[in-house]
């Protein structure tokens, strides 16, 4: 084989290799979860993820940090709206956005845990929404200012997740962090 040739070989394995590397990253989401439905009460839990995304529209970032890369309805994970990702890239970084349960706050946060416990007639769907808690961006994708690739990072301490409809019952208090690069281009196919 020439030296070219070589060169090409490498060159399109690399590629196939950046090609496959879509939602990874790195993390960890850990704490304490309440579902009696699915026989967790005061449990230990921890998300070990494996798939990261982000899905810009507008102005609006959404993130996407779970186990595994199926569909929502069949994985655990973490979901994460920034309804203003520019406000944050320009004068956020580094600072802690309150998450609340007021209407349209600037970032909003849900747990969900459709593996491990999948909804059926007898339980509830685990998607709880963050209430109360403090998430810090170190770097974030904004749609309108950022052309290129760029990393998405950010940590967060002691979240409180809860079921609107029953928040003393159903309820996770949560830590983590995350860190990725969001690579514009063909999204992913979700489907053979």
């Amino acid at each position: 084989m020439s030296e070219s040739s070589t060169h090409v070989a490498k060159t399109l394995g690399c590629l196939l290799l950046v090609g496959c590397s879509v939602g990874g990253g790195e993390g960890q989401v850990e704490g304490i979860v309440n579902a009696p439905d699915c026989d967790l009460e005061m449990k230990r839990y921890e998300l070990d993820p494996t798939f990261f995304g982000a899905d810009p529209v507008e102005e609006m970032l959404e993130i996407r940090i779970q186990h595994g890369s199926d569909l929502e309805a069949f994985s655990d994970g973490l979901g994460v709206l920034v309804r203003d990702a520019a406000m944050v890239r320009g004068t956020l970084i580094g600072v802690p956005i309150e998450l609340t349960d007021e209407a349209e706050p600037l970032v909003q946060m849900s747990f969900y845990l459709n593996e491990t416990c999948r909804p059926d007639r007898r339980s509830l769907p685990v998607n709880y929404v963050a209430t109360s808690g403090f998430v810090v961006f170190e770097n974030i994708y904004a749609p309108r200012l950022t052309e290129d690739d760029v990393e998405i990072a950010a940590r967060f301490t002691d979240v409180l997740f809860v079921d609107p409809s029953e928040p003393e019952e159903r309820n996770a208090t949560l830590s983590g962090r995350f860190r990725f690069l969001h690579t514009r281009g063909r999204p992913a196919q979700r489907f053979p």
